[in-house]
């Protein structure tokens, strides 16, 4: 009798389904170990991202530095020029010639001023104090409000700023008997701050006022204060402002007498050594962050990667067959990024 041998039935096979099944046999303990190292993953890399932008905020600061540190040494020459023009002025009979190499000077000194915010990479104020984490300001005080105690002892009083077209509304502070000085700065804040103004006290004690310096220059020229006669008139004036600066050059040197001259040079030497000292800060300040960031290279990512290493490969301590080890690495291989083999191989 002839007997037919029936083959065997043979499906497809879906190695997707089977990996699954695998996934879902694989040990309790290992399962814990991906969820833990996903878990783990996540935080690092916010922490990552918010170390390159921190990075990246320092990187921004050493080139507005860098930028700063250049315009200073122009400004150095030329503070050397015209102090050696003054000191020849002052030694030697007052020649025109020798007038004419001051104004000169002058000029150049103060064109360069007038460059400032641009040539420093917006990171130097008009008091060339170095600003890098804020917009420029103009700081500067107000004829009649320079003592917070005289605000004070001036009792109740109504304040309207108007600008003209720059306010298209007048600005009313509202002032009150026995305020105390914080109360006073609050009250000028809550109204100057529409405007972009801002009080605060100097380390002497005196009311000061600042404003970003692009809005600044336009609106102090149209600036007008009306009070109740005590800090100011009933009738409208002009508010007389002065700007806190390094240097206030005159245009041109004049009929200035030796004595003027002398005041001259002298702020010129001021204004040299702090120039000078400043230079030497962002020097130093420089070499600080350039240290931070070569410290920091790479290390954040290093870290991650050995922590990630380390989870997987804890699993040679498991005794389990040689299968399912195999099995269990190549799902945890399968789950990492092209960042994370990034990091183990840098």
């Amino acid at each position: 009798m002839k007997i037919d041998k029936q083959l065997p039935v043979t499906t497809t096979l879906d190695t997707r389904a089977r990996a699954q099944t695998q996934l879902s046999d694989a040990p309790l303990t290992w399962r814990r170990v991906r969820e833990k190292s996903s878990a783990d993953a996540q935080p690092v890399e916010r922490l990552l991202d918010k170390g390159s932008s921190f990075n990246l905020q320092l990187n921004q600061q050493l080139s507005s530095m860098q930028s700063a540190e250049r315009y200073l040494s122009t400004v150095a020459e030329h503070l050397s020029t015209l102090k050696l023009s003054l000191s020849r002025q002052l030694s030697s009979a007052q020649t025109s010639g020798e007038r004419d190499k001051v104004t000169h000077s002058l000029q150049q000194l103060n064109s360069l001023l007038e460059q400032r915010a641009k040539a420093s990479g917006e990171s130097l104020d008009a008091s060339f104090k170095l600003r890098l984490n804020e917009p420029l300001r103009s700081r500067f005080n107000w004829q009649g409000l320079e003592s917070i105690d005289r605000v004070q002892r001036s009792g109740k009083e109504t304040l309207l700023f108007s600008a003209g077209r720059h306010l298209p509304e007048p600005v009313a502070v509202v002032l009150d008997d026995d305020m105390s000085h914080e109360q006073i700065l609050r009250r000028f804040n809550i109204s100057l701050g529409q405007v972009g103004i801002r009080a605060e006290l100097s380390q002497e004690g005196a009311l000061k006022f600042s404003a970003p310096e692009q809005t600044w220059q336009p609106l102090k020229e149209q600036l007008k204060v009306q009070g109740e006669d005590k800090l100011f008139a009933k009738s409208a004036s002009a508010l007389v402002s002065q700007d806190d600066e390094l240097l206030d050059l005159p245009l041109t040197l004049g009929q200035k007498t030796v004595s003027e001259l002398r005041q001259l040079l002298d702020s010129v030497i001021s204004a040299l050594d702090r120039v000078s000292t400043l230079r030497e800060q962002i020097s130093q300040r420089q070499t600080d962050v350039r240290e931070f960031l070569a410290r920091q290279e790479s290390q954040d990512e290093k870290q991650w990667a050995q922590r990630f290493a380390g989870t997987v490969f804890s699993l040679n301590g498991d005794k389990s067959a040689g299968y399912t080890v195999i099995s269990q690495a190549v799902v945890a291989q399968s789950n990492l990024s092209r960042y994370a083999v990034v990091s183990l191989l840098s």
